[in-house]
């Protein structure tokens, strides 16, 4: 072989091409890729982390720091959060993050990309539970470090929307697959996932009934996103900023 050739690539992944597609199901906005991925600016890379930011500021500039911060810091986080704790519950291996790329369109990260590699098993969701912890403690950690510099980003806020996502995901999962993620399991098995994560006490379950009197749960939210200092915005239906009664109104009104 001559001394000027290309590397060879890793051979693409079977169980990591099996994970992707069980995300994309579920959720198909979240497309992943084995490999280097698309070029152009991809987060975490610094280019990517100013364009994301300065996007949010020019875009919204009457919402006011609290804001961006928060808005740049859920984007970074959510896919790689929501990969995990998909792999983690309904698969038997749970991805690694490192050289994780999420590509980056109009403000958004659009799907991501992991160097392929062999996923490690975990033979029992708690197993599972503690290779996503693993990989999403320092993941999240370096996010908050990245940001810094960017966006006002206040620890305690970033680790409740943190929080948030991960309750997120088990919903989606619940929602999607409720044989394999019961309403009745929830709320032991996001404590769970809190406290593995290092951030108990971040985010809660509302449980709550439909009109029809079927039972339903949402996110019980410790943080405000200021969504409603956008000049299109408003307060979310599970907005903490809301008095209890003003939220289960809005979710039943959304439920009707």
């Amino acid at each position: 072989m001559s001394a000027l050739a290309a590397p060879q690539r890793p051979a693409p992944d079977a169980d990591l091409a099996r994970l992707f597609g069980l995300t994309e199901r579920l959720l198909p906005a979240l497309r992943g890729e084995q490999g280097v991925g698309a070029n152009g600016a991809a987060l975490p890379e610094p280019a990517a982390l100013d364009a994301l930011c300065r996007h949010w500021r020019e875009s919204y500039p009457e919402a006011g720091a609290h804001y961006w911060a928060l808005r740049c810091w859920g984007l970074l986080i959510w896919q790689p959060i929501y990969l995990c704790v998909i792999a983690a519950q309904l698969d038997e291996r749970v991805p690694r993050l490192a050289g994780l790329r999420q590509p980056l369109q109009g403000g958004f990260p659009r799907g991501l990309s992991l160097p392929a590699h062999r996923p490690p098993r975990g033979r029992t969701l708690d197993e599972r539970i503690a290779l996503a912890g693993d990989e999403l403690r320092p993941l999240c950690a370096e996010g908050r470090t990245l940001l810094a510099p960017r966006v006002a980003l206040h620890r305690a806020a970033a680790e409740r929307l943190q929080a948030e996502c991960v309750l997120g995901a088990l919903l989606l999962v619940h929602e999607q697959r409720p044989q394999d993620l019961t309403l009745e399991a929830l709320p032991v098995l996001a404590q769970r996932w809190l406290a593995r994560l290092d951030i108990a006490g971040g985010c809660g379950l509302l449980a709550y009934r439909a009109r029809d009197g079927t039972p339903r749960v949402a996110l019980d939210r410790k943080v405000c996103c200021h969504h409603y200092r956008r000049h299109d915005g408003e307060k979310c239906s599970t907005c903490p900023l809301l008095p209890r009664p003003a939220r289960l109104e809005r979710l039943l009104a959304e439920t009707d």
